[in-house]
């Protein structure tokens, strides 16, 4: 009894540490990489998990549970020792940012961790239901923990902190073969860095985790000039990912905010003085793009301005200095708010020290839903980090933005002569959006040819901005719109498409798709399905706007079918060599129980995965999201780990069967019932819809906790406990495989089919144990 209460406390802290490094190092990797390097590494690296527990099948043949905790001890020590190389490396060596050394140097924690975990159910498979509540509980607090580290210190120091909680843990499983003073002197040593490491909070003595060139890093290419000096003069870290404060050697005019060296929003120097603007300000504004479109506005539509995503306040500054009487912006990354209050001498308090300016920090789609007020305009410019937001690896939160229910929402806000402006990054997002809004406004009632004089735009190779009114230009507007643009000087942006100005329209990509749309000779959808680029409206259920390629994307192709292989081999290969030594019922058995695991590894993250993007719509926030989904299943699942043992005590295939069937029903419930639920309750405080989410989730946790184990006590009642280290890893395996799954699913069908695919796994399972089920 002693020995398992010490192990599953062991097994708490690694699984509580390794979770939190997922995440952490989900954040590291988005400083370095650009999106699809950082998820296909994130992805191969965890699959070192059963990487680590099909070596521990092979060559860690320890079933004496004495001799299990040197071995447990020297795992631990290894772990520590391998968190504290990866952060070093990654702080102190140029050649990290080679994709295949912070590959190899960030799989070994996870073979270790799998190395362990492995051990621990192989040997404690009698109490699988106890060692596994133990470590999704750990796992319910790393995922936690991760949140507050990355907030409170920082990745570096985060990872350092796990590595001396690691250390501590090791230690408590030495013997008496060791000096006790030595030990205690260890465990003071290990007790004290950790403390020196909370205390310093961001302060670290390493360097700053280095921004990787690529050209989707903005850091790099902004200023593309060998003699221009970037200076990052303020960095801080959140689960939102690391904002620089980036100024530049030459010109002291602009500074940039960025996000994990991308998503690149300015910030323009402002005396404060709205009756005395500085013509250097002037022009910069003038040379914009979605500028252009306040100089446009009545006095009648400056009522007040909605600006989603404000950033470094260069929108808020534009809608200051052409009169806009009440301006609130909506920005979900509270660094760059602070950073933006904090450089008040530079931009003239926009955020501070203006009374008709609100700053709210919060998700932009979630504050529209709730529908606070009516708004003359709705300003987005450039809303993509396009960098990894969350442990899915594949979060994000800004393609909710641009959905056709994001435009149903956005018309439902607007006054009669409101209108939205976006910026997007280049013509073929321009036409996508442009797609999605034909769809939203064709919902009510108007037709995608007739949107088209709802429109102005302004198309540059960078950055190109359309203006949509909710209600048609006029002839009268349009001559006062076309007055307005004569009067600007020659190098501003010019429009390129007006309402009914065909014949003295310039011939641009967009204005050949918007022809083939005014033509009719074919629908909306036949147009966009002859663009060289994916341009097909974008919905809430599959919100991958900044998806290029039509279909899957090639990169998800190849490292799904890399993943399937490696599973497909960690099936194969164990088994052809013990099925030379099984009867024919134990085979069948063993292709029985791989089958159940396979389910449930697959089955579990696409589940898992399509939930927590659902739910950010409903919380407003990736980070709450995260949070709430994972401590609710994880805890529900710990309780049902710890009590399902006594559903049908003797009768393991039964309850399996019975449980299994009960996932489904409850799955259908939660995807279908609960949506609905928490849409009534965004009247209420995001606590309330929170606290609700928790609770809604938990019983469907508490069905998905009580299978694993089973499946275990499978092998033990057939003495087969020796294959658990395998049938750990084929799990493993199979939840990476589901982890990429999920996203390419969602990406073909959208969330929602990609939810009820994932149940159709543990449908399986129900399948599976009644066509062999065994009441001996």
């Amino acid at each position: 009894m002693k020995n398992i209460r010490l192990i599953s406390l062991n097994l708490f802290l690694v699984s509580a540490v390794v979770l939190c490094f997922e995440i952490i190092a989900t954040r590291i990797s988005s400083v370095i990489f650009v999106n699809d390097y950082a998820f296909m590494i994130l992805s191969l690296a965890i699959l070192g998990l059963s990487c680590g527990s099909i070596f521990a099948y092979y060559r860690l043949n320890t079933s004496d549970k004495d001799k299990l905790i040197p071995v447990l001890r020297n795992i631990q020590l290894g772990l520590a020792g391998s968190l504290g190389v990866f952060i070093v490396a990654v702080t102190s060596f140029s050649f990290i940012t080679n994709h295949l050394v912070y590959f190899f140097l960030l799989v070994i924690p996870f073979f270790l961790a799998g190395l362990f975990y492995a051990k621990v159910f192989e040997t404690y498979a009698a109490e699988s239901f106890t060692v596994y509540a133990a470590d999704l509980a750990g796992a319910a607090i790393g995922s936690v923990a991760a949140i507050l580290a990355i907030s409170a210190l920082g990745p570096v120091n985060g990872v350092l902190l796990l590595a001396a909680l690691i250390i501590c843990s090791a230690l408590s499983l030495v013997g008496s073969k060791w000096p006790k003073a030595a030990v205690t002197g260890l465990f003071v040593l290990a007790i004290a860095g950790g403390g020196w490491i909370i205390f310093s909070g961001h302060n670290t003595f390493m360097d700053r985790i280095p921004i990787g060139d690529f050209p989707e890093k903005d850091f790099h290419h902004t200023y593309p000039d060998q003699f221009t000096q970037s200076i990052i003069t303020d960095s801080r870290w959140s689960v939102y990912g690391r904002a620089d404060l980036v100024e530049y050697s030459h010109q002291n005019v602009v500074r940039h905010l960025f996000v994990d060296g991308a998503a690149g929003t300015q910030m323009l120097r402002f005396n404060g003085n709205l009756s005395e603007q500085d013509p250097v300000l002037s022009n910069l504004l003038l040379e914009s793009s979605s500028f252009i479109p306040y100089v446009l506005l009545k006095p009648e539509e400056k009522d007040n301005m909605l600006v989603i995503g404000p950033g470094g306040g260069k929108e808020v500054l534009g809608g200051l200095v052409t009169g806009v009487r009440q301006i609130t912006g909506v920005e979900i990354n509270p660094d760059f708010v602070e950073i933006v209050k904090d450089q008040r001498a530079f931009n003239g308090g926009i955020y501070t020290d203006f009374p008709n300016v609100e700053i709210l920090v919060g998700e932009g789609r979630q504050y529209v839903k709730q529908k606070p007020q009516l708004f003359d305009v709705l300003v987005m410019a450039l809303p993509s980090t396009q960098q990894l937001q969350s442990i899915d690896n594949y979060a994000l939160s800004e393609n909710f933005l641009l959905t056709v229910e994001a435009i149903r929402d956005y018309m439902d806000i607007l006054t009669p002569e409101g209108q939205m402006i976006f910026t997007v990054h280049n013509p073929w997002e321009l036409k996508r959006l442009i797609a999605t809004a034909m769809t939203a406004f064709g919902e009510r009632g108007v037709e995608p040819n007739e949107l088209l004089n709802h429109m102005i735009i302004f198309e540059t190779d960078y950055a190109p901005t359309v203006v949509i009114k909710k209600q048609p230009y006029s002839t009268q507007d349009l001559q006062g719109v076309m007055q307005t643009l004569s009067r600007l000087r020659e190098n501003a942006p010019q429009v390129t498409y007006v309402p009914d100005q065909w014949r003295s329209l310039p011939n641009t990509t967009v204005n050949d798709f918007l022809q083939d749309i005014r033509t009719g000779r074919s629908g909306l959808q036949t147009v966009v399905e002859n663009q060289q680029y994916d341009v097909t409206p974008v919905y809430d259920d599959s919100p991958y706007f900044y998806k290029i390629e039509p279909g899957i994307p090639e990169m998800f192709n190849k490292l799904f079918f890399a993943i399937l292989a490696a599973g497909l081999l960690i099936i194969a290969l164990p088994f052809m060599s013990i099925s030379k030594k099984l009867v024919k019922s134990q085979k069948r058995y063993i292709q029985k129980v791989l089958l159940l695991f396979t389910a449930i590894g697959i089955g579990f993250m696409v589940i898992e995965i399509t939930l927590f993007q659902k739910l950010v719509l409903y919380l407003g926030s990736p980070t709450i999201s995260l949070s709430i989904l994972l401590s609710s299943l994880l805890i529900g699942m710990g309780v049902g780990s710890l009590t399902g043992k006594k559903i049908y005590r003797d009768r393991i295939e039964t309850r399996i069967l019975v449980v299994s069937g009960l996932v489904v029903i409850a799955g259908v419930f939660v995807i279908l019932l609960y949506p609905y639920l928490l849409e009534k309750l965004l009247i209420f405080d995001v606590i309330v819809r929170a606290t609700t989410a928790f609770i809604l989730l938990l019983p469907f946790g508490y069905l998905l906790g009580i299978l694993f184990p089973s499946f275990i006590q499978l092998l033990e009642k057939a003495e087969m406990e020796e294959y658990v280290p395998w049938m750990y890893g084929v799990n493993g395996a199979m939840s990476v495989l589901g982890s990429v799954l999920a996203v390419m699913l969602s990406m073909i069908f959208g969330y929602t089919p990609a939810f009820l695919i994932g149940l159709g796994f543990y449908l399986l399972v129900l399948l599976l144990m009644f066509l062999k089920r065994d009441e001996g």
